[in-house]
């Protein structure tokens, strides 16, 4: 009986267990067109056998599991592909539309409206007179103008969609991220050291996969079957049945965490991880195209752009105001520009911290990273050279805000006068202004000598309403004790200060001056960075006020939104600034005032001089549109008798505004400072960027006032001069132009490299995501041919297992007909 009843169980368990593999084999076949799913197999093991007088006899077949065919170096290769894929194809969608952008189809491209514009000069050069040839050009400029403010559409609307596919990124990522750690406490849940939960491993993949489409990630595999998954910089995103999200804050990605404050408690800590392709997926894709479509960046397609169209609005206008129409102003004109005030924050580094290096990226001005800034000795108490490298890496990096340095020059220590030269006099002039002394008896005392001549000094700059100032020397202030040290007292001004007329053969020599016109630079400063914005700004450097503290910016009292030790702070005009500050003006940073006058010919309404001579108007040492008024009328009241009326200038909010009595008219000429272009007088085109440009409408509205021609030296207009026109023409093939971020060039050099470059990119990208495709091919062909479910196989092995369950039936009906025998024998 024992040994029928053993082939009865036996022939049970291989039923039950073929019946299994049935079962496995079909849910694989089921399963065939399902993403992600990895084929499954029965493990069969022998059963223990059972001890006998002639050795262990079997005791059949056993299920001992299930198992998944899963390649794990495949599948991990895969993950990264599609990493890789989704980020290129992010890119590429991104830049077909950047693309359309920049459509250089004829008609449309901007190139031949360029040239379309330089013949248009070209054709008034030739018929100065002629109206229609003015009125063409005109068409063309608006045309031009026209296209530039398309482009810039279109790259705000491209730029405006690829943000809203990167929100829903975020959110699908953070989806994901939440599911990936719901999956890891379900499967950890459900399995045990011998039954795994395939199927519920399988959605875990897939998941995971559709998250490495978003973001370059890491993950690995716990003892127990849980995923940690991080970001390619190390980041947790899953870590058993915990998520942290990411978000998306200043064109960047972050990562969203939590960390205990001083109070224990739990406080939401962001980190910035990245800003483009490196972080990969689409969130990277998009991100990369999106920050190249920030206009703020330089290096940036349409930063680039804007620098394109703010030099060619600068150079066309420079030269355009430099000319006259076929008629001079009459009545009011009213410059384009505006001069806002302007948030002026300062701060003078840090002499313990002089010599140190600030690193690539530290500091950051509205987002921008600013690059290194060297370190420097300190000289008597000043590190100047410090200030002078952070000013030229700032405006390196930063658009929007303007670093300047402030003039500071010292002499060497002043020399004690002698008893003998007591009522001797000391002459030189700075800024052109006579300074005199008589040197008096307690001048034999240096220290004494020196304050009398700083107080001599003052006296004949603050009477000749200059902005220079003289201070002495004690060792700490930028100067060696008793030195007389010059400055200008407008922080920020970077006017040169002229000395002059120093004999220093002779007792001039005891003031330790030399004679010499000083530029703000690395040795001539008073060591301070002073930052000018039109706009509130935030600046930023690090977790800790520890390299604020470098140019003093640290503590949290710099501004009304500064907290203490936070790294960063946001500064506006009402924290402190100047008002109608030249630097408030789009182009201010153009202006230069350090020897430049511009000069203004007055006429009768008949056309006739009203003066002999131009009015000639000093732009030394301006420093705010209410200067430049002063300067204006100050000039045109010592033109002639009774002159003053004739023209005023004034600030009409921000705005530069010249009005004739009714009887007179005028013209410019000989602008060397480029106030004109600046404050929008005389120009041709208004605007800064490629969103605003425009025709002004002074001459939109009246072609006659296209400056085509030059006031001549003796005051006269003349309707056929065409020297302006072919000044603005000889444009077209000057070689350095100055663009904002980048080495000179020429206009159509410029752009094209623009255009090409988005061509080369685009391609690159093309050919990137060809590449990777055939990878992600041949990976999956990798993993298919180990995970993968093919039907040919599994229909062998069905057929395979129905003939093991058809054997172990009959075995089953052997086994009953060998007991019928036995008890029909009984």
């Amino acid at each position: 009986m024992a040994g029928i009843s053993d082939v009865l169980n036996i022939a049970k368990q291989a039923l039950l267990a073929h019946q299994m593999s049935i079962q496995v084999a079909g849910h694989n076949v089921s399963n065939v067109d399902t993403p992600g799913y990895t084929r499954q197999t029965l493990l069969l093991n022998p059963a223990l056998p059972n001890p006998s007088g002639v050795g262990p006899i079997g005791n059949g077949v056993e299920a001992v599991r299930i198992l998944r065919q899963y390649d794990n170096f495949a599948t991990q290769r895969i993950m990264q592909a599609e990493s890789n894929i989704k980020n290129l194809d992010a890119q590429n969608q991104a830049m077909r539309m950047v693309e359309a952008a920049f459509n250089e189809a004829p008609g449309l491209a901007l190139n031949d409206l360029l040239s379309k514009f330089w013949d248009a000069w070209q054709e008034v050069a030739d018929n100065p007179e002629s109206l229609p040839s003015r009125q063409s050009l005109v068409q063309q400029a608006e045309l031009f103008a026209t296209q530039l403010q398309s482009m810039h559409n279109e790259i705000v609307r491209t730029r405006n969609d690829i943000g809203t596919n990167l929100e829903s990124a975020i959110d699908e990522a953070n989806s994901l991220i939440d599911q990936l750690a719901q999956l890891n406490g379900e499967i950890a849940a459900t399995e045990t050291p011998t039954k795994k939960a395939n199927d519920m491993r399988d959605q875990r993949d897939v998941v995971l996969k559709e998250l490495s489409g978003l973001l370059d990630i890491n993950y690995f595999e716990t003892a127990d079957g849980n995923y940690t998954v991080m970001l390619a910089d190390g980041h947790t995103l899953v870590e058993n049945d915990q998520s942290w999200n990411v978000g998306w804050e200043d064109d960047a990605l972050i990562w969203i965490g939590e960390r205990r404050n001083q109070l224990g408690e739990f406080v939401e800590v962001k980190t910035t991880i990245g800003k483009g392709a490196e972080l990969g997926g689409k969130i990277g894709g998009w991100l990369e195209i999106y920050n190249r479509l920030d206009a703020t960046d330089p290096s940036s397609y349409a930063g680039r752009l804007d620098a394109f169209t703010r030099s060619f609005i600068r150079e066309v206008n420079q030269q355009h105001s430099q000319g006259v129409g076929m008629t001079s102003f009459a009545d009011v004109l009213r410059g384009t520009g505006t001069a806002k005030d302007t948030a002026v924050l300062t701060g003078t580094i840090d002499t313990t911290t002089a010599s140190t290096d600030i690193p690539d990226g530290t500091l950051k001005i509205n987002g921008r990273s600013v690059g290194r800034i060297d370190g420097s000795v300190v000289t008597n108490g000043v590190a100047a050279g410090k200030a002078y490298n952070a000013v030229q890496a700032i405006n390196a990096a930063v658009t929007g805000v303007t670093a300047r340095l402030t003039t500071q020059v010292a002499g060497s220590a002043v020399t004690a006068a002698t008893a003998a030269e007591v009522g001797s006099t000391i002459s030189f002039s700075i800024e052109d202004q006579t300074v005199t002394y008589t040197i008096q008896a307690g001048d034999t005392d240096a220290a004494t000598f020196a304050a009398n001549l700083a107080s001599a000094i003052n006296s004949a700059m603050s009477a000749a309403d200059i902005t220079v100032r003289a201070k002495v020397g004690d060792g700490s202030n930028g100067g060696e004790e008793n030195a007389l040290i010059l400055y200008n007292t407008n922080t920020g001004d970077e006017s040169s200060i002229q000395i002059a007329d120093l004999d220093l053969a002779d007792i001039d020599a005891k003031t330790g001056l030399a004679n010499d016109i000083y530029e703000a630079d690395a040795s001539h400063n008073s060591g301070q960075v002073s930052l000018f914005s039109a706009d509130p700004f935030t600046v930023e450097a690090g977790a800790t006020d520890s390299w604020l503290a470098h140019f003093g910016w640290d503590g949290g009292t710099v501004s009304a939104d500064d907290d203490a030790n936070d790294g960063r702070f946001k500064y506006t005009y009402t924290d402190g600034g100047v008002a109608n500050s030249l630097l408030g003006f789009e182009f201010g940073a153009d202006l230069t005032t350090d020897g430049a006058a511009f000069e203004i010919w007055l006429y009768n309404s008949d056309g006739t001089l009203a003066a002999p001579q131009p009015v000639s108007v000093s732009l030394e040492r301006v420093f705010t549109l209410d200067d430049v008024v002063q300067r204006i009328n100050d000039a045109v009241a010592t033109a002639a008798t009774g002159s003053s009326s004739w023209l005023r200038a004034t600030n009409d909010n921000g705005q530069l505004e010249l009005r004739t009595d009714g009887d007179h008219r005028f013209a410019f000429a000989n602008d060397t400072g480029n106030i004109l272009q600046v404050a929008g007088l005389n120009i041709l085109f208004s605007g800064d960027q490629a969103s605003n440009i425009a025709i002004n409408s002074v001459v939109a509205d009246d072609v006659t006032m296209l400056a085509a021609a030059t006031v001549s030296s003796r005051g006269d207009i003349f309707r056929g001069d065409n020297s302006n026109a072919l000044a603005i023409t000889n444009l077209q093939r000057a070689e350095t132009i100055a663009f904002r971020g980048h080495a000179d060039d020429s206009f159509d050099s410029f752009y094209n490299s623009l255009v090409g470059s988005i061509g080369i990119d685009g391609q690159q990208i093309k050919n990137g995501q060809q590449f990777h495709d055939l990878l992600a091919n041949q990976l999956n062909e990798m993993r298919d041919s180990t995970s993968g479910v093919s039907l040919d196989e599994e229909m062998a092995n069905l057929m395979k297992y129905q003939h093991a369950y058809t054997a172990a039936a009959r075995l089953i009906t052997m086994s009953d007909e060998l007991l019928r025998t036995l008890l029909q024998s009984v």
